[in-house]
């Protein structure tokens, strides 16, 4: 009867310092009534740019994914003892700090990306640190469904376009297609190529290098992993991109302008993305062998 007692004692005091004891699940619907209310215009719009702009299309899976890994983490989640931080006020206040300059400078990356500084800031004041190192993977993801200011954007596509049409433009000389490079204009004897800032292949890195985090955390969340695969996307990128833009040059020269702008120009797409994926794999593959030898080196 006492061992019993005991038991249930310290089961009681067990979930009593779990994030799901009774004080918890009514703290966390407050805090996201509260939330909601705040950013309910910021987070609509933020919406409707995801929907309207092909270059953050991958915007709407990105809370699923995070989501997703709080769902699957939830035993480990659950077995942490909450220790509040006062450290997590400093976090909030910058977090509020960022959404008050956003909103005066209408800078719509900081006030979108403050709800993700004030979600860290509540965690690790109500909960702790330990609680925020264990979901900082899933929490820091989020920056991903948040568009890039135009500033950043344009510093990396431009950069990005030139690059595309300078080695579709040297790869068109070397299959002996008459090229003239002008900027970002291909001219060829049958078709002009403009590298826009949808062929830039600035939607494939943002895409793929969410995908390559994604792929490298559900592998193993090594960090240098992650940073390998995030890296290399930026190669595979501008690899894959002046290969559609070939690809669109030959079909134009050898079929017309018709197919070049049709199906086979959103056909060529797809295919950056299947050669991305492959390089991926490719790397995925390098590094296991890499770590087999390793480890017989080792034994």
């Amino acid at each position: 009867m006492i061992e019993s007692t005991t038991t249930n004692l310290g089961t009681d005091r067990e979930l009593a310092g779990t994030p799901t004891s009774r004080w918890f699940v009514p703290l966390a619907l407050a805090l996201g009534l509260i939330l909601a209310a705040l950013y309910r215009g910021i987070l609509r719009d933020l919406a409707m740019q995801w929907w309207d702009d092909p270059n953050y299309s991958h915007g709407f899976l990105v809370p699923l994914f995070s989501g997703f890994l709080l769902w699957k983490d939830r035993a480990r989640l659950r077995a942490l003892e909450p220790h509040g931080s006062t450290i997590g006020l400093l976090v909030l206040l910058g977090g509020i700090g960022m959404l008050l300059l956003g909103d005066i400078g209408a800078e719509n990356f900081l006030s979108r990306s403050s709800l993700i500084v004030i979600l860290a800031g509540l965690v690790l004041f109500i909960l702790g640190p330990q609680v925020l190192r264990a979901i900082l993977f899933p929490l820091a993801f989020l920056f991903f469904m948040v568009p890039l200011p135009a500033i950043v954007f344009y510093a990396i596509t431009f950069p990005l376009q030139r690059m595309a049409a300078e080695q579709a433009a040297w790869v068109l000389d070397l299959l002996g297609v008459p090229v003239l490079l002008d900027g970002n204009i291909i001219h060829l004897s049958q078709i002009s190529l403009g590298v826009t800032e949808a062929c830039s292949g600035i939607r494939s890195l943002i895409s793929l290098m969410a995908g390559a985090i994604v792929w490298a955390y559900l592998l193993g969340p090594s960090r240098w992993t992650m940073l390998l695969f995030a890296v290399a996307t930026v190669p595979i990128t501008i690899i894959a991109n002046a290969g559609r833009v070939v690809a669109t040059g030959l079909i134009g020269q050898w079929f017309g302008v018709d197919y070049a702008s049709g199906f086979f120009h959103e056909l060529a797409g797809w295919v950056v993305y299947m050669f991305a994926f492959l390089c991926l794999v490719a790397l995925h593959a390098l590094l296991r062998l890499a770590g087999r030898l390793w480890s017989g080196i080792r034994a």
